[in-house]
């Protein structure tokens, strides 16, 4: 008969041998935690029943849906309506501070990206509003002829943006039809990669537990010497793995849903393989340009990438990681880091979720070229600069309220030649809503590859030009423009356009 130890014994066993390493000077590390393969996020159509809570356990907000802290993948077709009921159920007590003091768990919902009415009760970020115990209801009328591709939804109440999306107020939207652009991809393992933040508490020892483990390099990043508080999760995982087969190819659908982080992202040993920005595929106003080729990809807060990888050879460690990316003198830091590691898997894995479309052929809206020459040759419509000090953050000089008069009128049916000026030493990410743009030059130097995006950075002390697409009849009402570093939002730096 074996006599085992009992429970105590073994705990005497494991506190001696404690001691005897801090006796003889040996640091017994803990190991890291056990790698997890990514998740995919829950799935819904219309109707969508979606509650703001706080975490019970961290008093944090967060999106409840049926049931678990998990921000669903809304998906719909062109043509449909996404319903969508949200509810407040946060305390009117918030235990988080905002910009201006407590939080006041206000919230409501911005259709990231899609081109849908800015008049409630569709994306309306501005006077739809629900306070804790208040419900919003959404109509979204999908048009027919959206872009198929990868969208999202986050909270968007001035003042409390910033940390409702620090703390994971976000999700996909994925319009169906990307078949119709890049057939390929419907018979491919499709994965949808949502990057949020987990903040470092300054004090908490586990902190530089997790640098490590993200590999975030010991010298600093480009201008900042300050120590990195952030790292991304990928679906809620920090450094989780992706299972792919050698060779296999997979269609990856990557947002950045960080409020401040940007994400230049490199795929080791692969080009990837582009086949949409910003929820657009890039074939959608150049029917001859059908996938762009990279090495990697600067995603800026908000900005989506949808790309086919290619699994690494056998026996070749591969992972997707971001790059370390310069935000300027003033900018904060945002070093290099692993997000995932791509583990090998003895078969390919069968299509989940694939990309399907509702019948038809593809939808192209190509653009002659002199009317794109007339555009960028033009003098500027507009012009929108971004500044700052001490005080805040401002756009042409004044600082956002929601009471304000909208900043500039335009009138539908037309293409506009836009000139973002950013007067600070630090990048900012301008972003529109209800409409897309052509991004064609960058300090006054036309770009080798014009994008259509929904997102650019605009370099610190320079300049973006952009072709606004005002074209769409349906976009009419008042709506927003504004930097996408939510505290920069917060703090002032928005303005109103009105559509007519």
């Amino acid at each position: 008969m074996i006599a085992y130890p009992s429970v105590n014994a073994g705990r005497g066993f494991l506190a001696c041998l404690a001691c005897l390493g801090l006796f003889c000077g040996v640091r017994l590390e803990a190991q890291d935690p056990k790698p997890v393969l990514v998740s995919d996020p829950p799935e819904t159509r219309s109707p969508v029943s979606l509650t703001a809570i706080n975490d019970p356990r961290t008093g944090k907000a967060a999106f409840s849906f049926e049931g678990r802290e998990e921000p669903p993948v809304i998906r719909a077709r062109p043509g449909e309506d996404i319903r969508l009921t949200y509810t407040n159920a946060m305390s009117t007590h918030s235990q988080e501070h905002c910009v201006d003091g407590p939080c006041r768990n206000m919230t409501n919902l911005h259709f990231h990206g899609l081109h849908v009415s800015p008049d409630a009760p569709q994306d309306d970020a501005i006077t739809m509003m629900a306070m804790p115990g208040q419900v919003l209801r959404y109509t979204v009328n999908i048009p027919l002829d959206q872009a198929p591709g990868l969208y999202w939804y986050h909270t968007h109440p001035h003042g409390e943006s910033y940390q409702q999306d620090l703390d994971g107020m976000s999700g996909a939207i994925v319009i169906d039809g990307m078949d119709r652009y890049v057939p390929e991809v419907q018979q491919m393992r499709e994965r949808i990669l949502v990057l949020r933040d987990r903040v470092l508490e300054e004090k908490d020892p586990a902190g530089a537990e997790l640098r490590r483990r993200v590999e975030i390099p010991a010298q600093g990043c480009g201008s900042s010497t300050d120590l990195p508080m952030h790292i991304f999760t990928v679906n809620g995982e920090v450094r989780p793995q992706i299972a792919i087969a050698p060779g296999e190819r997979q269609f990856w659908r990557i947002v950045n849903a960080s409020p401040d982080l940007y994400a230049d992202l490199q795929v080791d040993t692969e080009q990837l393989e582009i086949v949409a920005l910003d929820g657009m595929p890039i074939s959608f106003h150049d029917p001859k340009r059908r996938v762009e080729l990279a090495d990697h990809l600067l995603v800026p807060p908000a900005g989506r990438v949808e790309a086919i990888v290619t699994g690494p050879k056998p026996g070749v460690h591969a992972s997707l990681r971001t790059r370390c990316f310069d935000t300027g003198p003033d900018g904060d830091p945002n070093p290099a880091m692993v997000l995932a590691d791509m583990v090998g898997s003895a078969h390919p894995a069968a299509p989940v979720s694939s990309a399907s479309s509702a019948a038809g052929g593809p939808l192209y809206k190509p653009l002659s070229r002199k009317l794109v020459a007339r555009i960028e040759n033009g003098p500027s419509d507009f012009m929108v600069t971004f500044s700052e000090d001490k005080e805040g953050f401002y756009i042409n000089g004044k600082k956002y309220g929601p009471l304000d008069a909208p900043m500039v009128t335009v009138s539908i049916g037309q293409f506009h030649h836009w000139q973002v000026v950013n007067h600070s030493h630090e990048v900012h990410p301008f972003h529109i809503h209800q409409v897309h743009f052509l991004s064609y030059a960058r300090n006054g130097r036309r770009l080798r590859q014009p994008e259509w995006l929904d997102t650019v950075n605009v370099p610190a002390d320079g300049s973006v030009d952009l072709m606004m697409d005002f074209t769409d009849p349906i976009i009419r009402g008042v709506s927003l423009f504004h930097c996408h570093l939510l505290s920069h939002e917060d703090k002032g730096m928005m303005a109103k356009i009105l559509f007519k």
